[in-house]
């Protein structure tokens, strides 16, 4: 039984802390600190490069992608609300 919430909470990890880092990110562009905003904006351009990049687009592409605020907000918004609100 351990096992198997274990392994459940693996599984899950991914879409928690991507869900996590776009509830940051929309929070600190918001109400932030200039360090937590870069801070911030850093950790979800990272995050969303990578499985940008992991769905097969090249990383040149992904990372110019996300270089736009606009697109990196857009896709925070998007993310947030299909995956709902995390409690940390």
């Amino acid at each position: 039984m351990i096992v198997s919430s274990l392994q459940f909470l693996t599984s899950d990890a991914p879409y928690r802390d991507l869900a996590l880092r776009c509830q940051e990110y929309l929070h600190y562009q918001q109400r932030g600190w200039a360090d937590q905003r870069e801070l911030a904006e850093a950790m979800l351009f990272n995050l969303l490069v990578e499985y940008m990049v992991r769905a097969g687009v090249p990383r040149p592409k992904a990372e110019h992608f996300c270089s736009d605020g606009d697109n990196l907000t857009e896709l925070a918004l998007r993310i947030a609300s299909t995956l709902g609100p995390v409690a940390v």
